[in-house]
């Protein structure tokens, strides 16, 4: 089999003749090339050079725009991966069919493109790795910019959670990009093995993640506030009528449901007179109305007692129940689209309630601790408030089952933290404590004993302030997103991460490797 003659130039290029070329012919084009590139002015390279990350960022940042603008956020990232995938899914194949059936390189096939559209094809390594920074930097920005809108507008918890996680220190990641990238590529050419290429880049990215950790996005009270307010709107807005027929179904319906369940008039004053401002409503409904006899509704669970409360409770679940499965069928006018933005605006108002709760614990157990000017203080005066909180049933009445057991557990603290909190009592905080438990530990074992017990004790102290503060913080996010929070990752492992994988998801740096072999 016929061997190519490689000629080697300094700077890194490497010029490829067919096998029996004479020395002449491969020294004159040597000669030629090496006098284009020097005959060139430092303002031509520079165009080069910004030509080269500009080709580099092209089809991630293309892909991303088209994608966004069919599919929104999740076309947007669809759109950044698509030349990726593409080339992990020909790869695979590849793999797996003879060489007769072998696929071209869909990257390949877009290098080709990119330099008809009149993208310089790089010559030099410097240009190379240009090219590779900026794919990077425009296949991280894209991607990034996506999971930052789809972290807002993801209609699972799930999705949302996801999105937030990859999402976080945008800038960090951006940054790392390009650099990262380009020195992938010059560690891969200059040794010729892409996965030390790949460990460079992730070297390389590990500054721009020092000091940084890994931030929830969960949203403040007021920002859920103005998301409420603006699903309130296009409810509002988008309007929608419920069928005469229907609603009268409904609340017939509901009647029967009550006194079923017991409902007196003398009993339950409150509830019976929010049965009686419904069935009074005639005719088509607007979703504004039913809105307020919500509100009714929901007046009358504030009864002290117990089974006026529960059928407070039924009569409201069964209000909601029948918006939220409102149809075709039971609509004049309208669509689901407003009964869906109001019962989002409920969840987003409930939530900022709930979270308004623990903010306010919080900021009074911050003033409540400022004569101690520890984190202790705050730490023992929030968990008394929980424990307030846990104890009073009408405030408790506004959190689900699952959320009332979340705010007793944090009051209560987990078994960890309780057993660093028991021997955090063996911390020196004042005189007497410190003689207590430096004779202890000087009982227990001498003078190591003496010095290390109350040591021991601080650490623990230390630890359970740290967990209990936690603690709090993760209730609050619980609150706040209406879901469980997933665990977050660290700047530096997500950047990492991104950096280990860059071979797959940044497929140019391998191509441009083999073109110059």
């Amino acid at each position: 089999m016929a061997t190519d003659i490689i000629a080697q130039l300094a700077d890194g290029t490497e010029l490829s003749f067919p096998e029996g070329t004479p020395d002449s012919v491969i020294n004159a084009t040597v000669q030629k090339y090496t006098l284009s590139k020097t005959s060139r002015s430092d303002t031509e390279k520079f165009g080069r050079g910004l030509s080269s990350i500009a080709r580099g960022a092209a089809v991630p940042v293309t892909g991303a725009i088209a994608g966004g603008a069919l599919a929104g956020p999740p076309g947007a990232l669809a759109g950044a991966l698509a030349l990726p995938a593409a080339e992990l899914l020909t790869k695979g194949l590849n793999t797996l069919l003879p060489d007769r059936y072998d696929i071209s390189s869909p990257t390949a096939q877009v290098e080709k493109g990119l330099t008809k559209l009149g993208f310089p094809q790089p010559e030099t390594r410097t240009e190379r790795m240009l090219q590779v920074g900026g794919s990077a930097l425009g296949g991280v920005g894209s991607q990034v910019g996506a999971l930052g809108q789809l972290a807002k507008t993801a209609t699972t918890p799930v999705g949302r959670g996801i999105a937030q996680t990859l999402s976080q220190q945008p800038a960090r990641q951006v940054a790392a990009a390009f650099p990262a990238g380009a020195t992938s590529q010059y560690v891969t050419e200059e040794s010729g093995s892409p996965l030390a290429g790949a460990a460079a880049g992730i070297l390389t990215s590990i500054p721009f993640a020092m000091g940084a950790k890994g931030i929830l996005q969960a949203p403040t009270v007021k920002e859920l506030k103005g998301q409420a307010g603006q699903q309130y709107k296009f409810a509002e807005e988008a309007g929608a009528i419920f069928k005469s027929n229907a609603y009268n179904k409904f609340s017939t319906g509901l009647e029967s449901n009550l006194r079923k369940e017991g409902l007196d008039k003398t009993l339950h004053p409150r509830v019976f007179a929010a049965l009686e401002r419904i069935k009074d409503t005639k005719g088509n409904v607007s979703l504004e109305n039913m809105e307020i006899l919500r509100r009714i509704s929901q007046a009358a669970g504030s009864s002290i007692d117990a089974s006026e409360r529960r059928l407070a409770s039924m009569l409201v679940d069964d209000l909601d129940n029948f918006v939220e499965t409102a149809g075709p069928t039971t609509l004049t006018k309208g669509s689901s689209e407003a009964v869906s933005a109001l019962t989002n605006a409920r969840d987003l108002w409930k939530r900022a309630k709930k979270t308004e709760i623990i903010d306010e614990l919080v900021a009074s157990s911050e003033l409540r601790a400022e004569a101690n000017y520890t984190q202790s203080g705050i730490e023992n005066a929030l968990r008394r408030k929980l424990v307030n909180l846990a104890d009073n049933p009408k405030k408790l009445r506004a959190f689900s089952k699952e959320e009332q057991e979340l705010i007793k557990s944090t009051a209560k603290g987990g078994s960890i933290q309780n057993a660093l909190r028991l021997f955090g009592k063996l911390a020196p905080t004042g005189a007497i404590s410190a003689g207590i438990s430096g004779g202890a530990g000087f009982a227990l074992g001498g003078p190591y004993g003496a010095v290390g017990l109350p040591l021991i004790g601080g650490a623990a102290r230390k630890g359970a302030e740290l967990l209990g503060l936690r603690n709090v913080e993760q209730l609050r996010n619980r609150l706040a997103l209406g879901y469980e929070p997933i665990p977050q990752v660290s700047t530096r492992g997500l950047i990492g991460s991104r950096e280990a994988i860059a071979p797959i998801i940044n497929p140019i740096t391998g191509l441009l490797t083999e073109g110059q072999q």
